[in-house]
């Protein structure tokens, strides 16, 4: 599987406006962001033209509820904003085909996949229009506001996905209870204490890595997408240089992408 990242490269060309691009983005509309994204995703997986990426959808969409999708969209349309993120489907759905594709998944025969912390479920659906068995998972609905906790179960039943795994990630405690997966997959991670005042350390992740690994299958491999926290991190973005050495030793790492390999 390749690492490849719908990142830009401004830390390495241009790293001075690492921080006021990115103070600006809050103020940058959703549809703007996205749109820089997707091209820039785009140009990063050449085989995953425009044309592809709306053909997926389109098939995606054409094996789910999307009159109910599009009821969820408009009756959260003045909600919170992550709430508002997670109902747009359009957008969502198109995200979680680049990922992926850049992923390889559309170049790979079936695969057992596990996507940690799937949201809606926009990923796990993807992956099973490539024609992958896939799970997702999510906190328990007792730690959601009960608005977020109904909008997941309102696009996963959407989405015919249903029902997800329940699985709480804590520091250095081990996982329970998953099966076996060719790849295990994490998105916007959030489980790392991220934006939070004490987020993980290199040895957490390692703690965490090791163990998720368990449930990796002989040369099955785990993706992790890190979210960005300038305030924090500065021109490094996505972790500190003690984390970015360790993630470096276990396997590759592109910008907020990494890829670890079960050996």
């Amino acid at each position: 599987m390749r690492a490849r990242s719908p990142a830009g490269h401004l830390r390495h060309s241009l790293p001075f406006l690492v921080g006021p691009a990115t103070l600006m983005r809050p103020w940058v509309p959703t549809g703007i962001r996205h749109r820089i994204w997707r091209q820039r995703a785009l140009l990063a997986c050449p085989e995953l033209t425009a044309t592809n990426l709306v053909r997926l959808r389109r098939e995606i969409l054409a094996g789910v509820d999307e009159r109910r999708l599009r009821g969820l969209r408009r009756v959260h349309e003045g909600g919170t904003q992550d709430v508002v993120e997670l109902c747009d489907y359009e957008r969502k759905l198109e995200i979680a085909v680049m990922n992926a594709m850049l992923a390889g998944l559309h170049e790979r025969s079936r695969m057992r996949i596990l996507d940690i912390g799937c949201g809606g479920g926009y990923f796990v659906a993807a992956c099973r229009q490539l024609g992958h068995t896939c799970d997702g998972t999510e906190v328990p609905a007792s730690r959601l506001s009960p608005t977020v906790a109904a909008a997941y179960a309102d696009v996963s039943a959407a989405l015919r996905i249903a029902p997800m795994l329940e699985l709480w990630i804590e520091r250095q405690k081990p996982i329970d209870g998953l099966g076996t997966y060719d790849l295990i997959t994490a998105h916007k991670i959030c489980f790392n204490g991220h934006m939070r005042p004490n987020p993980w350390s290199a040895s957490d992740w390692k703690f965490f890595v090791d163990d998720v690994s368990r449930f990796l299958a002989p040369g099955g491999e785990l993706v992790l997408e890190l979210n960005e926290d300038v305030a924090r991190y500065g021109g490094r973005r996505w972790y500190t240089a003690e984390i970015a050495d360790y993630f470096s030793s276990v396997g590759h790492v592109v910008r907020n992408r990494v890829l670890v390999a079960k050996r």
